[in-house]
């Protein structure tokens, strides 16, 4: 990712292009803290170029805009791009962060300009894939020939929960064989983490009860069983970082 820099009397613009990741956040976030350490306390962060925002470094966003209020100082953003604007909107936050339609419309907010106009969200789209729903291939521990597919609702540090089956024209496995205690094979991708990466493991049923309101699924909660220490480390990192995103959500945004 690339950072330009600009200076407007006091205030900081800082221009991000390209995708603000995890791999990437350590390296942009000690930028960051240094010039706030040297008491740049206004900045702006214009986000026209920013191609992918994951939930790591969405949340540093929301701890520095606290940092600087300590100070007195403030962060807020400019000409956010259809990804971002996606994500906060999806996310419930896009009222917490001061976001402008253009640099000179930032700079003015900063010069007490009550006349500056500000990013409107009407009409932005909503993609469940940030709230962690996403597709999940699973199998049965001791039948690796059939392979069905659930939806994610939800994922807990231990395991996620899913629902199953999703599609009732497209049961590969038999939802009686989801018992308590059964191991199973699952594969998932978590896109507002890392986009393409597929995180593979074991684990084994722990809870299934029906769900009232969808005739013939099920809701179920796994606990993983055998997984890379690596991907346990970044998944428990996810959710660590949607706890505090949800702690800053719109209250009708919180699930």
């Amino acid at each position: 990712m690339k950072i330009d820099r600009k200076s407007e009397g006091d205030v900081t613009i800082l221009g991000f292009s390209g995708e603000f990741d995890a791999f990437n956040l350590p390296t942009v976030s000690d930028k960051i803290d240094t010039l706030i350490e040297k008491g740049g306390y206004k900045l702006v962060f214009n986000l026209f170029e920013l191609k992918f925002i994951n939930s790591s470094a969405l949340g540093y966003l929301i701890k520095t805009q606290k940092k600087l209020r300590e100070y007195d100082g403030e962060l807020v953003l400019s000409q956010p791009s259809q990804f971002f604007a996606t994500t906060i909107k999806t996310l419930g936050i896009d009222q917490i962060f001061k976001v402008y339609e253009t640099d000179t419309d930032a700079v003015a907010y900063f010069q007490n300009d009550v006349g500056a106009k500000t990013q409107k969200f009407e009409g932005v789209p909503v993609d469940e894939n940030l709230l962690g729903s996403t597709t999940m291939f699973f199998r049965l521990k001791d039948e690796p020939d059939a392979m069905a597919v659930a939806k994610i609702l939800s994922i807990y540090e231990d395991g996620p929960t899913f629902k199953y089956p999703s599609d009732p024209d497209k049961i590969k496995i038999d939802p009686d064989e989801l018992m308590i205690g059964r191991a199973l094979w699952i594969k998932f991708r978590q896109p507002f983490l890392e986009k393409e990466r597929f995180f593979e493991m074991e684990a084994e049923i722990v809870m299934a009860v029906d769900l009232d309101d969808e005739e013939g699924a099920s809701k179920f909660r796994l606990r993983y069983t055998q997984i890379d220490d690596k991907d346990k480390k970044v998944l428990e990192q996810f959710v660590a970082d949607q706890d505090l995103l949800r702690s800053q959500a719109k209250p009708e945004q919180i699930q």
